[in-house]
C-alpha cells in the first residue's frame, strides 16, 4: 500500500483549550488509486490534508496516530526529512489558487525555483519540464513567464496544478481543487486530474465539499462529519447505496441530472463546535433519525452492505434506498 493512515488525531491549542479537528481518522490509497474526502465545511478535511503534509498551523499537532507512506512514518520524520518528501513523494494543490502563487513572482520562475529546490538539474532541463506541464495543463508554454495577475481564475488553477506536479510526486492532494470557479472551468479540471493520474502514474487525494463531483472523480469516497469518517467506500456504493444518514442528507443536498432542482435538501443545523462536541454521534443534534442512544455513546466503525465502513448505531437497519427511506 502507498500510503496508509492509521487511526490520526489532530489537536489545536486554543488558548487554554486543546481542540480535536480531527479525530481517530483511518484511509489507505494504493498506487494509481483516488480517494475523496468529502464534506461540510469544518468537518476535517483540509486540516487532514495538511496533516498529510505536516503544515498544520503552528498551534496544531498530530497527537495520535501514523502516516505511513512507503511504510515511512510522516507523523514522526524529522522536518529535515518532511522536506526532502513534499513534492517529491507528495504535494498539493493548495483550495485557492488566486493566493496560492506568489504574486510578485513570474509563475514560470515560481515552477523552476521548486524544481531546482528538489532535484539537481540544470535552469535549461527545468523551463523544459515547466513548458511541458504548461502545455500538458492547457496553458501555451508562451506564457510560462508571465505574472499570476495576468492569468484567469481557470488558468491560475492550471497553473498551480503544473507547480504541484514539477517534481513529479507519487500522491497529490487535491483540496477542493474546483473552488471559486465557474462550472466550465470546475468540469475541465476534474477531467485534468484524471487524465494527469493516469499519465503521470499518480494517486490522488480530492477534497470537496461536493460529493457528487467527487464521486465521478474519485474510486472510493470517505465522508468526514465532525473530524471523523462517518462512511467510507467504492464511490458508487456510497453515493448511491449510503447507509449512514449524513450521507444520505449531503446526497440530498446536491444537484443531479437525475432529479428535479425542487427536491434539494437542507441539512438543518450547523457544523458541531469543536469546544462543545456531542457526547454521542457528533451528528446527532441534527439527524432525522437520531434515538437517544446516539447522543449518549459515540458509535464504533463498523461493516455494513457493500464492505463499506460507517459510524452509525443503526447503519444495517436505516435503507435510504426505499421510497420514503
Amino acid at each position: 500500500m502507498l500510503l496508509e493512515v492509521k487511526n490520526l488525531s489532530v489537536d489545536f491549542k486554543v488558548g487554554r483549550q486543546t481542540l480535536r479537528a480531527v479525530n481517530n481518522v483511518s484511509f489507505s490509497l494504493g498506487e494509481r488509486d483516488s480517494l475523496g474526502l468529502v464534506g461540510e465545511s469544518g468537518c476535517g478535511k483540509s486540516t487532514t490534508a495538511f496533516a498529510l503534509m505536516r503544515l498544520l498551523a503552528s498551534n496544531g499537532s498530530i497527537s495520535e496516530g501514523q502516516i505511513l507512506l512507503n511504510g515511512v512514518d510522516l507523523a514522526a520524520a524529522s522536518y529535515d526529512e518532511i522536506r526532502k518528501v513534499r513534492w517529491k513523494d507528495i504535494s498539493i494543490i493548495f483550495q485557492n489558487a488566486m493566493t496560492a502563487l506568489n504574486p510578485v513572482q513570474k509563475i514560470g520562475d515560481q515552477i523552476i525555483n521548486a524544481l531546482r529546490e528538489h532535484e539537481d538539474v540544470s535552469k535549461k532541463e527545468a523551463i523544459e519540464r515547466a513548458e511541458y506541464l504548461f502545455e500538458r495543463v492547457g496553458i501555451a508554454k508562451s506564457r510560462l513567464m508571465q505574472y499570476p495577475h495576468e492569468f484567469s481564475g481557470g488558468m491560475k488553477q492550471r497553473a498551480v496544478i503544473a507547480l504541484a506536479l514539477i517534481c513529479s510526486p507519487k500522491i497529490l492532494i487535491a483540496d477542493e481543487p474546483t473552488t471559486a470557479l465557474d462550472v466550465v472551468a470546475q468540469r475541465q479540471v476534474i477531467e485534468l486530474l484524471a487524465g494527469l493520474q493516469d499519465e503521470f502514474n499518480i494517486s490522488i487525494v480530492m477534497i470537496s465539499h461536493d460529493i457528487s463531483a467527487v464521486a465521478e472523480a474519485c474510486r472510493s469516497i470517505a465522508v468526514m462529519y465532525g473530524g471523523e469518517i462517518m462512511e467510507q467506500g467504492r464511490s458508487k456504493d456510497v453515493l448511491i447505496q449510503n447507509n449512514h444518514p449524513y450521507t444520505h442528507a449531503l446526497v440530498g443536498s446536491f444537484p443531479s441530472l437525475h432529479k428535479p432542482l425542487s427536491t434539494l435538501a437542507q441539512i438543518p443545523g450547523g457544523a458541531p463546535n469543536l469546544a462543545d462536541m456531542p457526547a454521542g454521534c457528533p451528528f446527532s443534534p441534527r439527524c432525522a433519525y437520531a434515538a437517544e442512544l446516539c447522543g449518549r455513546e459515540k458509535p464504533d466503525s463498523r461493516r455494513v452492505r457493500l464492505n463499506k465502513l460507517c459510524k452509525c448505531h443503526y447503519a444495517e437497519e436505516l435503507d435510504f434506498n426505499k421510497k420514503g427511506g
